[in-house]
């Protein structure tokens, strides 16, 4: 989620890419939860309420936010490993293993050190009172209140800081529960490592097959974060197999004018080129695949008929409805990404100036928009409807004064972003560019005891 590189050689695409899913798995919590028909489907009934065009793929992709973090974990696995790959393969082997146990010891810092601040900062705001959204049942620090005893407060943060180093935990009672994340991507991150260090002298071809080979295990498992993390690393083998085979070959086609040969040669690509489109429009697909709604009375939530390809392809038994849907959703990840890799026009919008921007502050939108949510969204929507109407929002809503509420949240989603994303560009260049420095320096320090 948080690497950058210096590499002359960098995919600028992958930071837009992971720029944009972080925009959108913030409009997703901004929005989730309050605004109940875009993440309906659009065949769920009754048809008056639903049948719009944003419950469907590709507008529904702007709500999609519950299968950006399996984006993110698939852009992971593949930016940390294509350096590593290069040094195996072009530099020593002595290089390839210094750079594999400093790439160990400064991931974790590189994650770790941006989300202690920013649990640092969340709870001093906490403790001041500024949050106005509360928290659900089982969430939050149910014991600590604002201006009171400090003593449940620093309990939370310990807590929450314990939460990030175990990285077996999946307790939830922390100010920022979408930082789940971080220890996931820290576990991927190890295992990658791991698996570039036990492959890094057999051949080629058992390389990739192992690599197939832990891809399906790890789907087989319902393990669909470390399927996404190894489809990742399995792609940029791919990728270096693809530019060390281009480099060998002479290319003695330029000099051929056999037309018999070229248009059907031509004809191929053209073939191959519309197949690839196709497989990223399913991707597409699966990635706006809507969540299953519980319903009063129900064990298990209800998938829509979007999902109706499991009578065909069924999920193993072993499945919860979670992992079915993480699944599918990582699969549509996968896809899109590796899709991506060979079709230059649809990665050419991530790699403009606005998405590069985003890609810059990705990883601090992701840790510091919910903080921003909870401080100002209530308050915005209720100072907005007093504006307009002489109602609070919730008055407003009540009262079924629709454009009321849409002008409500209008106004606030924009001043709502303007914030968030000044306060993510000044914690990207203040406190995640830092993190970088920090890295080197306990590794240095580690070097030399």
């Amino acid at each position: 989620m948080a690497e950058k590189s210096g590499s002359p050689s960098r995919k600028i695409w992958l930071d837009g890419l992971r720029g944009t899913a972080a925009l959108i798995v913030a409009f997703f919590h901004l929005t989730t939860g309050s605004l109940a028909m875009p993440y309906r489907s659009f065949w769920d009934s009754p048809a008056s309420e639903n049948r719009h065009f944003i419950q469907i793929a590709p507008l529904r992709v702007i709500i999609a936010g519950q299968a950006m973090v399996d984006i993110f974990f698939v852009v992971s696995g593949y930016s940390i490993s294509t350096g590593l790959i290069k040094l195996r393969n072009e530099g020593s082997m002595t290089d390839f293993y210094r750079k594999l146990t400093s790439s160990v010891v400064r991931r974790i810092f590189r994650l770790s050190f941006p989300v202690v601040v920013m649990m640092l900062i969340s709870h001093v705001l906490f403790y001041g009172g500024t949050y106005a959204l509360e928290f659900g049942e089982g969430q939050g620090c149910p014991e600590a209140k604002p201006w009171g005893s400090p003593i449940p407060h620093i309990e939370c943060l310990v807590r929450s800081f314990v939460s990030i180093v175990n990285l077996q935990s999946s307790q939830d009672m922390t100010l920022n529960n979408h930082f789940w994340t971080i220890p996931v991507e820290i576990r991927g991150s190890m295992k990658v490592y791991l698996a570039l260090l036990g492959l890094s002298t057999v051949g080629e071809k058992a390389r990739l097959m192992v690599l197939g080979l832990l891809v399906v295990r790890f789907g087989w498992n319902g393990n669909p974060e470390f399927l996404a993390f190894f489809a990742g690393l399995l792609y940029a083998e791919l990728d270096a197999r693809r530019k060390h085979h281009e480099l060998q070959l002479t290319s003695p086609l330029s000099s051929w004018s056999n037309k018999d040969y070229l248009v059907p040669k031509a004809s191929r690509t053209r073939l191959v080129t519309a197949l690839r489109y196709f497989v990223f429009a399913l991707g597409f697909y699966l990635i706006c695949l809507p969540v299953p709604m519980w319903h009063e009375g129900d064990i298990t939530p209800t998938f829509s008929p979007d999902w109706n390809f499991l009578t065909i392809i069924p999920p193993l038994p072993w499945w919860d409805w979670e992992i079915k849907m993480r699944t599918w959703h990582t699969i549509g990840a996968i896809v899109i990404v590796g899709g991506m890799r060979h079709l230059p026009r649809i990665r050419a919008p991530f790699e403009w100036k606005a998405a590069q921007f985003l890609g810059h502050i990705s990883f601090s939108l992701y840790l510091c928009h919910q903080t921003v949510y909870r401080i100002m969204l209530n308050r915005l929507l209720s100072w907005t409807s007093l504006g307009l109407s002489g109602l609070d929002y919730w008055g407003a809503k009540y009262q079924g004064r629709d454009g009321i509420v849409f002008a409500a949240w209008v106004i606030s989603t924009a001043a709502i972003g303007v914030v968030t994303i000044m306060f993510s560009r000044y914690l990207a260049n203040s406190v995640d560019q830092r993190s970088v420095s920090i890295g080197f320096r306990v590794e240095k320090f580690l070097v030399r005891m």
